[in-house]
């Protein structure tokens, strides 16, 4: 190839036909028989169509290009995103009406039941200001049982399963009610959020022309690609950051400036907030080939595509009509043994940006805030209630009834020795020596006395079905003795 620049007398008179590009300087050049062909990759627009015949290579497709969202969420958005698996109406349905009824029902078929975690009456010890102590029965609220259900409900959703001891056959079949319910829910919030939340990293804020449009953006594009968005889309030249004028453009909508490198002013001018339209904007019309080309040397990284190609532009080399007949043959014959497909592939660029994954993303402390704080204000109100039981003991009176079997989060018992005004007990051996002391005390006729685990005691104070004692008082003589010895 003989190598050549066309003659410089004729840029004015490029200029005046087609503006100030160097681009069109050759095509101009070449229609009019001054350059057999213009060795570079051209948009072929209808004006130079008009002028020169054009070998198509191409199809190079134009795409909005805006910031890719990097973290940039609001505390609110941040926090509500844990919530989006599901809308309010489903949030609404699980919280204030499934969970509470299915917990309710539970304690519509355990209430009562030997052995279920919702008694009527829990065994007790009554403190009294003499020092002795008395063996009782406390009666257990119903607002207590029906709180605790509801609590169990909620429970066994974020625990993702149902561990409360279930002895009814009702509950039973109510336990695989729940059982379901959790896991079905869970399954599907879990996949739905994982969508979510790894799709964030990629996500912009817009998804479509529309959506910038309809958000006030501003874009930056060349000139030729500029008249075809605006002439395909509802785009008004006064959203096209101008040529300037200060680099030599004419201060049209569209970059066209010889001087300002226009392909990638396109994106050097972008902005995530702007009060300047006349210079910069938030997004761009451009060719994705612009792009690839900028983020090879790691340029323009926080930059994506989004959605589909606004207009495909047809790309080719300008050929001289004298020559066209024969450089034509020869250029379909290379494009049909692949070899310009193959030399595109071997040409296009490799990113030095940091790729961006469709799945597995790593999430930001940003964008899991919901789940900080769901978590964190149930601790705080742990350590409320803590602050408020500690003060209720202090001022807590005297014959005050205390419970003597604790039970664990599932309503079960703990089996674990429990600690009273700092003294030990084991709440079955604490009642049965209670018993035996109390029968040791007393002389009644043999006939009024019923054996219990080999004990003789009135008949009045056998165990009750449910477990609960009849009132008797017991001096604490063991008490005194550990007082005194503690002093």
């Amino acid at each position: 190839l003989n190598v050549v620049e066309p003659p410089a007398w004729l840029r004015a008179e490029s200029e005046r036909f087609f503006g100030s590009s160097s681009f069109d300087y050759c095509v101009y050049a070449t229609s009019l028989g001054y350059l057999d062909l213009c060795v570079s990759s051209y948009t072929v627009t209808d004006k130079r169509a008009s002028v020169v015949t054009f070998f198509e290579t191409y199809d190079d497709p134009i795409y909005l290009v805006t910031y890719r969202d990097d973290d940039e969420l609001s505390f609110g958005e941040a926090f509500l995103m844990v919530f989006r698996p599901f809308t309010p109406g489903v949030w609404f349905m699980i919280v204030c009406f499934v969970l509470p009824v299915l917990g309710l029902l539970m304690l519509f078929h355990e209430r009562g039941a030997p052995g279920s975690a919702y008694p009527d009456f829990v065994p007790a010890l009554r403190f009294n200001p003499d020092g002795t102590r008395t063996a009782t029965k406390l009666k257990v609220p119903m607002w207590k049982n029906v709180i605790s259900s509801l609590y169990m409900g909620f429970l066994a959703f974020f625990n993702e399963s149902y561990d409360q001891a279930v002895v009814s056959t009702g509950g039973k079949i109510n336990l695989l009610a729940i059982s379901s319910f959790v896991m079905l829910v869970l399954a599907v919030y879990t996949a739905n959020l994982a969508a979510i939340l790894t799709g964030e990293a990629a996500d912009p804020g817009v998804h479509t022309i529309d959506d910038a449009v309809k958000a006030g953006y501003n874009f930056c594009s060349e000139r030729k690609v500029a008249e075809i968005v605006m002439e395909l889309y509802e785009v008004s030249p006064d959203q096209i950051v101008s040529d300037p004028t200060d680099l030599g453009g004419d201060g049209r909508p569209g970059f066209n400036c010889p001087q300002c490198s226009a392909r990638q002013r396109v994106f050097d001018q972008m902005r995530r907030n702007h009060d300047d339209p006349s210079l910069y904007c938030n997004a761009a019309f451009a060719s994705i080939e612009d792009l690839e080309v900028l983020q090879s040397v790691g340029a323009h990284c926080d930059k994506d595509r989004v959605g589909e190609a606004l207009v495909y532009q047809n790309s080719g080399i300008p050929v001289s009509d004298r020559k066209a007949d024969a450089m034509l043959s020869l250029f379909h014959q290379i494009k049909n043994d692949g070899v310009i497909q193959k030399e595109m592939g071997a040409a296009r660029p490799e990113s030095k940006c940091e790729a961006v994954e469709e799945e597995g993303n790593s999430l930001s402390i940003k964008q899991l805030t919901g789940i900080w704080v769901v978590s964190f204000s149930f601790a705080i109100a742990g350590l409320l209630v803590k602050g408020i039981e500690w003060c209720s003991k202090r001022f807590r009176k005297q014959g005050a009834v205390r419970q003597l079997q604790r039970y664990d989060q599932w309503g079960n018992p703990t089996g674990h020795e429990i600690i009273i005004g700092g003294e030990q007990y084991d709440p079955d051996e604490t009642l049965r020596e209670l018993h035996e002391k109390q029968v040791s005390k007393l002389d009644l006729p043999q006939s009024n006395q019923t054996n219990i685990n080999g004990t003789s005691m009135p008949e009045d104070l056998a165990l009750e079905e449910n477990g609960a004692l009849p009132n008797r008082t017991i001096p604490n003589h063991q008490a005194e003795h550990k007082r005194t010895n503690n002093k």
